[in-house]
This record gives structure tokens, C-alpha cells and sequence, in this order.
């Protein structure tokens, strides 16, 4: 498949932006959602307070008794070892009695171990105690009467430690003391070597004695004096509840929200099988964007058939030079003529729809006008069996044309006819409404070969690729295919299969034609830029000329068989006009017709 420029590896920045334009909604979706949740849970779930006691620790100076020194330390004071105590069983019960004395039941120990949380500032030799409760009274209670439960603790821990070791150093002394006096009274009626033996010992036990005393001062002296620390900060009734806080949760259950609604967006477009915008028509097909009319949009939008005077008429306009050159007739670059040295082939465009209604109609009419207004003969063929879209866009009523060609082998130039919508073009409609024309037989071929050489550019409106494989029968004959894209509705799979049928016949695909949603009810076509009445041949309009405005044959000596068809398609139309028949019917007929 021959393509101008490669598709993108992969997604870039502004396709995520372009998705998030697509999935807006479901953007928008999850943040409100994510909001209702957040202030849902801010009305029904109940406040809590916390209130914070700042307490002091100081050393005991007994570290070799509690083991103050071991592990990380703050001086003298061994702080994880203290947060660990204010966390125990026994601070619980005793703040549990504290609070019980105040008035009320005492909770539950191990209800007030969940409500307490302690911290320890850097650098510091304080424990912050923080308890929460239900009510801001309750809490600033808790925190005070665990602070006060720890000191206290704390207190009687190094009052029991030292009064231990008094208790055996009291203990081993006076057990000294009684050695000695033993000592004395064995010792009173002896002399010599016996009374120097007894003197030895003696004076050894004074000096045990000594000693012991020297240990039991100090230790006398710090029972005296026990400091286990101090509240520095007491706990203060709190302003306001510590959970929920509406602005925090409102932010974090908005955050939430976009996190769902992006990840929901996100596998909304994977999973979605048809193509959204712009952005990544080019990148999922890997042939850049010809002719681009959605003008942005991904709402509805009928197209028409659009005039130099027109934004989107130019869009077309350029588009159709670019066709131009790059279907530069080969040899001179003269236009077809009937000189007897036989005329330059015209080159074969095909527009293929992939999607059944207005779309491809839309696209080929709009861009064989683009080309027949720059000069060139220019043909367009309606091999969709549905005819209303074309006829809508051109003002043309149904008659004969491509199945008359093909099925009972009239000449096309006879055929052909001229709107008056787009009066430099020439139309070859699909057919009257009883005759389905076999598109995918060796005869379409032929007659595609003969039309190069009745204009220089014939562009062959095919139906859906969905629905007939004209396309696949017909794209080893085209000198460019064209894939007509319409927004929201063309399923990437069958972008995807026309261009694989493309390159597997060698049909160059240079880009695509990108439309909006079209209407689906042929009631909202547009009206023609121009006029709205065919050639004399299909005229609905009474008394018009059987043969007037029709297209002559292309070389002379053409078969007069045409000329009777157009006679008989003008009584038909004018009969089918006074009996009632009304687009509603005809469409339903175009429709049977296309199933046969």
C-alpha cells in the first residue's frame, strides 16, 4: 500500500488530550463521584478529637538498674523503651482508674491502647501523648490521665528498683554487723597469735561494713529524690474534630475520582471498537488525514454538497489538487479529447465507505465536484445500490444508469447526466430501482476501462465495506482509494480490513476522508447548493423536453437505445410522481434492490 507519510509508533501527548476530550464525561463522572462519596462519608461517619500531652523524661539515675542506657538514647533516658511503657498494660489500667474516678464506668484497657498514639520529637527528651475520642472533653481527659499514669508508673518502677537494692544492702550489712560482734565476744579471753587473728577479721568486717554504707547513702538519698519527669504541656480541650476534615477528604475523595474516571476513560477507548476523533484516525490507520470535515466536531452534523463560498468547500478544493497532482496523467498532460489520435486514460479514484448511510456518497460527490470545477472531465459512478444520498446531494430522481450498463449493455455516455447542482459534472447513477448492477463482475472491470477514456477522472462512489465487498472485487482497478472515515460510527476493524485489502492489491491510499456523524433518516440531507432539477431525461418537472440537457455519447455512432431509456425514465419518474410514490417508497426499493 502505497501511503505518503508512516503513522505514529505510538500515542503522543496531544492524543491523550484528544481522548480526554472523547471521555470527558466519564472524567467528569468519576470526580463528582468521587465527591458524593466524600461528602457522604463526612456527614455519616462520627467525629473524633484528639488532644496531645507533652511529658518530660527524666533521668532516675539508677541506669544500670532499669537499663536506661541500652538502645537509642536521649541523654540518660532511653526513649523507645519509654514510648514502649506508655503503650503498656499497666499504664492502661492506671489511666483506666484514673478516668473512672472522674465519674463513669473505667473503659476498657485495651479500647484505650487503640486510642493512644505516642510520638517523640527529634533532639528531645519528650514524649508526646496523643489520645483520640469521641468527644473534644473526653479527649483532652484520656491524654492528661495517660500522662499522669506513666509519671506515675515510672515513679514506683525506680522507687521499687531502689528500695530493692537498700533492702539487700541493709540486709548484707547488718549480717556484717552480727559477724562482728560474734567475733568480739569469741575473742575477749584470748592473747597472742589468737587474739591477732581475731583482730584481722574483725577489722576486714568494719571495712565490708564501710563499704556497704558508702553504697547505701547514695542509694537512701536518691529514694528521697526520685524525679521521673514532668507534664511540661497539659492537654488542652480541642477547637475542633481531628477526623473528617471536609476540605481533606473532599480533595482526596476529588482525587480519587479523577484517578477512577481516567483509568475508566482509558479502558473505555481500548475497548471501544469505532474512532473518535482526529487524532487517532491517522495513528491506528498509518495514512495521514486527506480532507478533514468533521470541523472538530463529534456530534451530528449533515454535510451537503459544498460551494467555493463555503470553509469546507475549500477544505475539498484543496483536496481535490492533491488528487490532481498526485494522479498526473500519464504522457501529456492534456485533457481528453476525441481527436482521432485517441485520448490520454483518465485515472480511476475510488471513495469506499466503512459505513452504510450518507457518508461515502457524501465524500464522493463533494470531491468529483471539487475536480470538475478545476476544468477536468470529470465522472462520477454510483455503484451504491442506495441511491437516495447521491440523489439528495445533486437534486438527481432515480432512472436509469450503471446496472443499464452493465446488465443490458448500454452505452454509459448515453446514461450520463448532468446536475444541476454541479453543472461541470457528469453522474452515472446506479440504476432504476428493479436492476441491481453486478459491481463485482468481470464486466465492471471492462467498463471501468472503457470509461478512462471518456474523462479524466472518474470517481466511484463504493458502498460499505460492511456490507458489499465491491471494494475488495474492484481495488486491483483503482489509481487511488480513498477510505471514508465518519466519526464515532466507523469501526476501527474495518478501517483496518480496507487498508489491508488495499495494500494487498497494490491500490495506492494516499489518505483519508474524515466526515461527522451523518444523519441517518435521508429526510435531513441537505438541500443542493445549486438548482436541484436533473437533465431533461430524469425531470420530474411536466412538460420538460424528452431530450433536452442529456449528455451525448462519447464518439459518434453512439446506439440510440440510451436516448429511448432517458424517455422511458422521464415517463416512469412523471408517473411515479402522479400516483403518489414519494422518497420514503423509493428508498425502501433502492434498499430491496441492494439486498437482491
Amino acid at each position: 500500500m502505497d501511503t505518503e507519510t508512516p503513522g505514529s509508533s505510538g500515542p503522543e501527548l496531544r492524543e491523550y488530550t484528544a481522548l480526554l476530550r472523547r471521555r470527558l464525561r466519564l472524567v467528569v463522572a468519576g470526580v463528582l463521584g468521587g465527591l458524593v462519596l466524600a461528602t457522604a462519608a463526612v456527614l455519616m461517619v462520627p467525629p473524633s478529637y484528639s488532644a496531645t500531652a507533652a511529658v518530660q523524661v527524666r533521668p532516675t539515675g539508677v541506669a544500670e538498674l532499669t537499663g536506661e542506657r541500652s538502645g537509642r538514647v536521649a541523654g540518660d533516658v532511653n526513649l523507645d523503651t519509654e514510648a514502649q511503657v506508655v503503650l503498656s498494660d499497666q499504664v492502661a489500667a492506671q489511666a483506666a482508674d484514673a478516668l473512672a474516678e472522674s465519674g463513669g464506668a473505667a473503659p476498657d484497657t485495651a479500647d484505650l491502647r487503640e486510642r493512644v498514639e505516642v510520638t517523640v520529637p527529634p533532639n528531645s527528651n519528650v514524649l508526646e501523648i496523643h489520645y483520640t475520642a469521641d468527644s473534644a472533653e473526653a479527649a483532652r481527659a484520656g491524654a492528661d490521665a495517660y500522662a499522669r499514669a506513666y509519671l506515675d508508673r515510672r515513679e514506683a518502677q525506680v522507687r521499687e528498683l531502689v528500695g530493692s537494692q537498700l533492702d539487700a544492702l541493709r540486709a548484707e550489712q547488718e549480717t556484717r554487723y552480727e559477724a562482728l560482734a560474734e567475733l568480739a565476744a569469741e575473742s575477749a579471753g584470748t592473747a597472742g597469735t589468737a587474739r591477732a587473728g581475731a583482730d584481722a577479721r574483725a577489722e576486714a568486717l568494719r571495712a565490708e561494713i564501710a563499704e556497704l554504707g558508702n553504697g547505701i547513702s547514695p542509694l537512701g538519698a536518691l529514694e528521697e529524690t526520685i524525679d521521673p519527669g514532668q507534664v511540661i504541656t497539659p492537654a488542652s480541650t480541642p477547637e475542633g474534630p481531628a477526623s473528617p476534615i471536609p476540605a481533606l477528604w473532599l480533595m482526596g475523595g476529588a482525587a480519587l475520582g479523577l484517578l477512577a474516571g481516567l483509568l475508566a476513560a482509558v479502558a473505555r477507548d481500548r475497548l471501544d471498537p469505532c474512532l473518535r476523533d482526529t487524532e487517532e484516525t491517522p495513528r491506528l490507520s498509518g495514512v495521514p488525514i486527506l480532507l478533514d470535515l468533521s470541523g472538530g466536531r463529534r456530534s451530528e452534523r449533515a454535510v451537503g454538497l459544498l460551494g467555493d463560498d463555503e470553509a469546507d468547500g475549500q477544505r475539498v478544493n484543496e483536496a481535490a489538487h492533491l488528487v490532481r497532482t498526485r494522479l498526473a496523467p500519464v504522457g501529456d498532460a492534456e485533457p481528453v479529447s476525441d481527436a482521432a489520435d485517441g485520448p490520454a486514460p483518465g485515472r480511476i479514484l475510488f471513495t469506499a465507505a466503512t459505513t452504510s448511510g450518507r457518508a461515502g456518497a457524501v465524500a464522493a460527490v463533494n470531491l468529483a465536484a471539487a475536480l470538475a470545477r478545476t476544468g477536468a472531465q470529470t465522472l462520477l459512478v454510483c455503484a451504491d445500490p442506495r441511491t437516495a444520498p447521491v440523489n439528495g446531494l445533486l437534486g438527481l430522481a432515480d432512472g436509469p444508469g450503471l446496472a443499464e450498463a452493465l446488465v443490458e449493455g448500454e452505452d454509459p455516455a448515453d446514461l450520463a447526466v448532468r446536475p444541476d447542482a454541479a453543472p461541470l459534472l457528469r453522474v452515472l447513477r446506479h440504476g432504476s430501482a428493479d436492476l441491481d448492477a453486478p459491481v463485482r463482475g468481470t464486466a465492471m472491470e471492462d467498463l471501468l476501462h472503457l470509461l478512462r477514456s471518456t474523462a479524466e477522472y472518474v470517481v466511484v462512489a463504493l458502498p460499505s465495506t460492511g456490507e458489499r465487498a465491491d471494494a475488495h472485487a474492484l481495488a486491483g482497478t483503482a489509481d487511488l482509494l480513498l477510505p471514508v472515515v465518519e466519526l464515532g460510527r466507523t469501526p476501527r476493524a474495518a478501517l483496518a480490513g480496507l487498508l489491508a485489502t488495499a495494500d494487498r492489491f497494490g491500490a495506492p491510499v494516499p489518505g483519508t476522508v474524515v466526515l461527522p456523524r451523518q444523519p441517518r433518516a435521508e429526510d435531513t440531507v441537505p438541500a443542493p447548493a445549486r438548482g436541484g432539477a436533473t437533465d431533461a431525461a430524469v425531470s420530474t418537472v411536466p412538460g420538460a423536453p424528452a431530450g433536452a440537457g442529456r449528455v451525448p455519447a462519447a464518439r459518434e455512432g453512439a446506439p440510440s437505445g440510451g436516448a429511448e431509456r432517458s424517455t422511458s425514465a422521464a415517463g416512469t419518474t412523471a408517473a411515479s410522481g402522479a400516483t403518489g410514490t414519494g422518497p420514503d417508497e423509493r428508498v425502501s426499493a433502492d434498499a430491496e434492490a441492494g439486498r437482491r
